[in-house]
């Protein structure tokens, strides 16, 4: 592991800040991005203002630490050892983004992390040998050299053999009492892990979705129910959590209307009172609104031109959504009204082959 010798604070109090961090594609995976970049976010028209910069290896997707001004990124671009990596950066009310430490992600092209409540374990899927890596953090949320990888079923595959031709992770997500789920894109699969099970490498439980589902996002909603993007099926997927820690697969709708021959879903995104779903379609080029409801199947409430192509990640913040799309450069800003969360709209920034956007709080 690569420190520097600067640590943030060991605790701050957290509040809205208004700075948007943005992870891209790098030449490193024929991308046309700087790697991370920095703006100030207006509050009241979600317009930005670019700050900084950071280079690294296409970092195609970020999160924040939960209590710490600390963001981590998952380099999707490999080293020579078959391996992606994981950074570490500190984050300044400026907007200045410094690396403290990288790691190897101990499996190729990681795509995806998430952190638990208390911000003492980070998980990382890797998409290309479709393990997971569960990492320990210190209270200054830097790697302490605690771990647990976990590693795919390479015989359970999926239809598609263009895409399933073996175990993808595409996401792991805390789940309930110290246990995670890893949505497996080449397999079909939700497995389920206990953290600090004695035997690591075996999942608790396995949930079978449709055949070439390809799930990609998994997303927790209330009474038991659970949302799943299909990126092969071009589907969203209701589902019903039951004991001791599978899913019921409850139904699916369509995740776009649009005449297109192919559209792969990408994020999937929750209203804070989680009564709204909004999910991105990339070919499609839009970003389709559901109503979630006690039965469980979300009903499609409308779908917005995304305002460039291939959008992938969705953050939404305040009364805004911000749009990351990949192939046109851009990154979209859309008001969100408050009543019906229709979107619209409202600002569109040059910004290399973005992939995710997180707002960043501050003290």
């Amino acid at each position: 592991m690569r420190r520097s010798g600067h640590r943030p604070e060991e605790s701050v109090s957290m509040n809205d800040s208004q700075l948007l961090v943005t992870g891209c594609y790098t030449p490193e995976m024929d991308g046309r991005g700087a790697g991370l970049v920095s703006y100030r976010r207006d509050p009241r028209d979600g317009s930005l203002t670019r700050l900084g910069e950071l280079a690294l290896p296409c970092p195609s997707y970020v999160v924040q630490h939960p209590t710490l001004p600390v963001l981590y990124t998952a380099n999707e671009a490999n080293d020579a050892d078959g391996s992606g990596s994981v950074s570490v950066v500190a984050v300044a009310a400026d907007g200045t983004l410094r690396e403290l430490a990288r790691v190897s992600s101990r499996g190729g092209w990681p795509c995806h992390l998430a952190l638990d409540a208390e911000g003492r374990r980070l998980a990382v899927a890797n998409y290309g040998t479709g393990s997971a890596l569960l990492l320990d953090l210190d209270a200054d949320g830097l790697p302490d050299g605690g771990e647990r990888l976990w590693p795919g079923d390479p015989a359970a595959i999926g239809p598609r053999e263009d895409r399933q031709d073996g175990p993808h992770a595409h996401m792991a997500v805390p789940g309930p009492d110290g246990r995670w789920d890893v949505v497996d894109l080449g397999t079909d699969q939700l497995r389920r892990y206990r953290a600090d099970a004695a035997e690591r490498s075996k999942p608790e439980s396995v949930t079978e979705l449709p055949a070439g589902t390809g799930p990609r996002q998994l997303v927790r909603g209330a009474d038991g129910l659970a949302y799943v993007a299909g990126e092969l099926d071009a589907r969203l997927h209701a589902l019903r959590e039951t004991e001791p820690g599978g899913f019921d697969h409850v139904g699916s709708v369509p995740a776009s209307t649009a005449a297109v021959a192919d559209n792969y879903p990408a994020h999937l995104s929750a209203s804070e009172d989680g009564t709204r779903l909004y999910l991105s379609n990339r070919g499609a080029d839009t970003v389709a609104l559901f109503r979630t409801t006690p039965d469980g199947v979300p009903v499609l409430v409308g779908e917005y031109p995304c305002g460039g192509s291939w959008p992938r990640h969705l953050e939404l913040v305040g009364a805004h959504l911000y749009v990351s799309n990949e192939r046109a450069d851009t990154l979209t800003v859309h008001a969100v009204d408050p009543a019906t969360g229709v979107l619209t709209l409202t600002h569109q920034y040059p910004t290399g082959s973005p992939t995710c956007a997180v707002a960043v709080r501050l003290p």
